[in-house]
């Protein structure tokens, strides 16, 4: 039973990521967790406690009850480059933040022209 709870919120957990366009590597630097570990969610080999699905679920914007639903996943926002960018904005420090924000307003301010 428990492992197929495990396998269920991990190909969840596989398909709530991918949908938000991150990879493994970028999940587990979210979650503050091995890529590994987050492999290891992912393939249900090692079912995440309540406390991490918490932190999985603030970090993908998403529910824990999002883990074991059994529907299709939607994606979160209509462009996925748009839920993809701000959840990636996540792994920036603020430095990097403040300078993906100039970017993103010199490239704006170019596009008016």
């Amino acid at each position: 039973m428990v492992d197929d709870v495990a396998i269920v919120v991990g190909r969840r957990l596989r398909g709530i990521r991918e949908a938000a366009g991150l990879t493994q590597a970028e999940l587990a630097a979210l979650a503050l967790k091995s890529v590994e570990t987050v492999s290891n969610f992912e393939r249900g080999r090692t079912l995440p406690s309540i406390r991490t699905l918490a932190l999985l679920a603030e970090r993908l914007d998403c529910s824990v009850a999002d883990f074991f639903d059994l529907s299709p996943i939607a994606p979160r926002h209509d462009d996925p480059f748009i839920a993809a960018v701000t959840l990636k904005s996540k792994l920036l420090n603020e430095r990097d933040k403040t300078l993906l924000f100039g970017i993103l307003d010199l490239t704006t301010n170019q596009s008016r022209d």
